[in-house]
């Protein structure tokens, strides 16, 4: 694994300075050496607290008495640093393990820093050496890969991020987690777990947002015992989304009389994306009627068209609604409202075309008023010629 690199790197070096450490033993204790040491985690971060375990071994045939084991650095302090002053007997052919809690200062950066490590024997010497521990200061990086043009308000949106770990030591306990005030979730979080130096991981999270706000994702994760944050926002922005389903409403034809309409046209999906359950009615004054009241369409594909047909009933207006409803691939509902010009004093058939749905009307006059209106003119006719004595010169 590739994290093992640097471990190497890090063990190797601790390997030469255990070679280099000082020893000042006499007698048995000259047979005393550290033979491993292990800082966990691998790397901290500025101000983590760790663990630092040296192992000492004895390879001699007598027990050597140890007076006092201690830890000593700047950069690095150790927690623990009065543990080990009755530190104990090594027997022979024996290992024992010192472990100091230790924590790195907050103001380190990057580097290796070297704590002191020191077995004292009393009167037959001492043994010494540094302990390698490095510090980065590099966090866990977080990149949007996917995220909408633009938010639609009460819309599902995806979101995709890549969680990057560009340390040299693993990272544990990866979790992800959006928040933003009137941002709903449809995941309160994504646990990514353990992730390898550089290695990564891709999280995709659903979001719906009911305001302009900042959406921000929290990704949270360890360092041995250590919790860090890293957040990456979002600024949530409403607009229309350049791929949303576009609805058009052309070739609208209202036929009708004496209050009772039938409306007639056909709708087109102009938009990118599919518009699901769509469902064209007429809304108030409009009152719906048989054998058409609603029209259910169904699903519209981009650059797909269907015709709709719908009765409705309507006093007094001019014009009605027409409103059709429609759902995207997520089943967030959308409604689009258009009126249709009506005419409650004529009959017969209107053409419109057109999303403004302009009407054009017949101007035609009922026979039975043009009948009415005939025998008045002439019963008017009829009297001018009598009372101006035209009708008595025509007999004679």
């Amino acid at each position: 694994m590739t994290y093992r690199t640097p471990l190497a790197l890090i063990l190797g070096l601790m390997i030469l300075v255990c070679s280099a450490a000082a020893a000042s033993a006499t007698g048995a204790a000259s047979h005393v050496s550290v033979t491993n040491m292990t800082v966990e985690p691998a790397t901290l971060m500025p101000g983590d607290t760790g663990t630092v375990t040296v192992d000492v071994a004895n390879s001699g045939t007598e027990p050597v008495q140890i007076s006092r084991a201690v830890l000593k650095g700047t950069e690095i302090k150790t927690l623990n640093d009065r543990t080990y002053e009755a530190a104990g007997t090594v027997g022979p052919g024996t290992t024992v393990s010192y472990t100091f809690t230790v924590r790195a200062d907050p103001n380190t950066r990057d580097g290796v820093y070297y704590p002191w490590f020191s077995l004292d024997y009393g009167q037959d010497g001492s043994l010494s050496t540094h302990v390698p521990v490095r510090i980065e200061e590099t966090p866990l990086t977080v990149v949007v890969t996917d995220r909408p043009d633009t938010f639609t308000e009460g819309k599902k949106e995806h979101i995709a991020l890549v969680v990057g770990n560009p340390r040299t030591s693993p990272v544990t306990g990866i979790t992800v987690a959006p928040r933003g005030e009137g941002i709903e979730a449809a995941q309160t979080g994504w646990f990514v777990g353990t992730l390898a130096p550089s290695a990564q991981a891709n999280v995709t999270l659903d979001v719906i947002a009911h305001q302009e706000t900042d959406l921000a994702f929290d990704i949270t994760y360890h360092t041995g015992p250590n919790t860090h944050t890293t957040t990456v926002t979002l600024p949530v922005a409403f607009g229309q989304s350049n791929t949303r389903a576009e609805l058009v409403v052309n070739n609208i034809e209202v036929h009708g009389s004496f209050g009772s309409y039938s409306v007639s046209g056909d709708i087109t999906n102009a938009g990118l994306e599919a518009a699901k359950s769509v469902v064209v009615t007429s809304g108030d004054p409009a009152v719906p009627e048989n054998p058409y009241p609603e029209y259910a369409i169904g699903s519209l594909d981009p650059d797909d068209l269907a015709s709709f047909e719908l009765d409705f009933s309507a006093e007094n207006a001019s014009s009605v609604p027409l409103v059709i409803t429609y759902r995207d691939a997520d089943g967030t509902p959308y409604t689009r409202t258009m009126p249709v010009s009506i005419d409650q004093h004529q009959a017969f058939t209107t053409g419109v075309h057109g999303a403004d749905a302009t009407e054009t009307k017949d101007e035609a006059i009922p026979l039975p008023v043009m009948i009415l209106f005939g025998v008045v003119g002439l019963g008017v006719i009829g009297a001018i010629l009598k009372s101006s004595g035209l009708l008595n010169r025509w007999r004679k």
